[in-house]
């Protein structure tokens, strides 16, 4: 018994002391991770260096541009922005012509598909925002074009129409709107996120040789101009996609969970479940901002620093996570309207 328990004893110690290890490396490593790429600023849980990184998180930047492009993985999504605060990133989207230029092999398969987005780790960790972006085709040809799952489920749905041109040579004029109508170009809601989807065009052979300037984007809603869409080739738009932690879920109930990522004492921990991916997301507590990822991570907001968004014209008191807003000593009153202090005591009415 007792040879088992020091046993017991020195597996623990060994348990603890690679923790402390772990820690420290992972304190050394903080230090040398790159807090900034090509103007895009970099923080836990993203990450270019081994060991700066949450898993699937990692970041590649590519020098070879002037200025560096930063991007997802191994580099074929360029992104433009990452939000710890909100959960997202914002990224670079290419069109997907319907029609494969002169030459080129065909994408397209017997039932109509076509490869129309993809190029993110299946299974997460980011996958397209679910209803902040939308499914846009641009085409002269009559027909209906389906947004299709992993699963090979329908998303949505949009039909495009041309009228006949005017004559033999004369282009059509498309109308000038600010939304896609459905003449040359239709949109339509994204409300499930996935990594990637495929397109199904109905009828299959309507998408013909006149029309091989056909195109889809799927784009962050409210980013791009309809009539240049329309008359400009524009190879890029932006997209909006989440992120979380996955396979976890901030559950204490079951000792098999993973720990949360909530490293900040002041963050609280809020799952995150979509149609298609679940795990957990991090936000700073009431009060607090900065990166709930990391430990001391999320800073008490000095409200009196900035007293007029917080209507306090009185004597204001900032303390941890929230603040104090009271009348000036020997003035009564309502600290939170402007003169609303004054040295009478105004009388209670009876």
């Amino acid at each position: 018994m007792e040879r088992l328990a020091s046993s017991r004893g020195a597996v623990f110690t060994v348990a603890v002391v690679a923790a402390l290890m772990l820690q420290t490396f992972g304190a050394a490593a903080a230090a040398n991770c790159s807090a900034r790429c090509g103007g895009i600023s970099i923080s836990y849980p993203f990450g270019i260096e081994a060991g700066c990184y949450q898993d699937g998180f990692n970041l590649t930047c590519d020098h070879s541009y002037r200025p560096p492009k930063l991007f997802l993985g191994d580099g074929t999504v360029e992104v433009l922005e990452i939000s710890i605060p909100s959960g997202t990133v914002r990224v670079n989207s290419s069109s997907v012509a319907l029609l494969p230029a002169a030459g080129a092999p065909s994408s397209v398969n017997s039932a109509g598909k076509y490869h129309t987005w993809g190029g993110l780790r299946r299974g997460g960790p980011f996958f397209i925002s679910p209803e902040k972006n939308k499914f846009l085709v641009l085409s002269c040809s009559n027909v209906q074009v389906l947004l299709l799952a992993e699963d090979n489920s329908t998303v949505n749905a949009c039909a495009t129409y041309c009228p006949p041109a005017p004559g033999k040579g004369q282009p059509f004029q498309f109308p000038l709107n600010k939304e896609c109508s459905g003449i040359g170009c239709c949109s339509a809601a994204i409300p499930k996120g996935y990594t990637s989807y495929s397109i199904q065009v109905q009828p299959p052979g309507n998408v013909s040789e006149f029309d091989s300037e056909s195109s889809v984007y799927i784009a962050e809603e409210g980013s791009y101009n309809v009539t240049r869409l329309i008359f400009e080739t524009i190879p890029t738009l932006l997209v909006l996609l989440d992120w979380v932690i996955s396979n976890s879920t901030c559950s204490k109930k079951l000792p098999a969970t993973p720990a949360s990522a909530c490293r900040s004492s002041s963050s609280s921990c809020q799952n995150y479940t979509s149609f298609a991916y679940s795990g957990h997301q991090c936000r700073c507590s009431a009060g607090y901002q900065g990166n709930p990822y990391v430990v001391n991570g999320c800073r008490d907001v000095d409200e009196c620093a900035h007293w007029e968004h917080h209507s306090c014209y009185g004597t204001c008191i900032n303390t941890p996570g929230a603040f104090r807003c009271q009348c000036p000593d020997g003035t009564y009153g309502n600290p939170y309207m402007e003169g609303g202090a004054s040295r009478t005591r105004i009388p209670l009415k009876v």
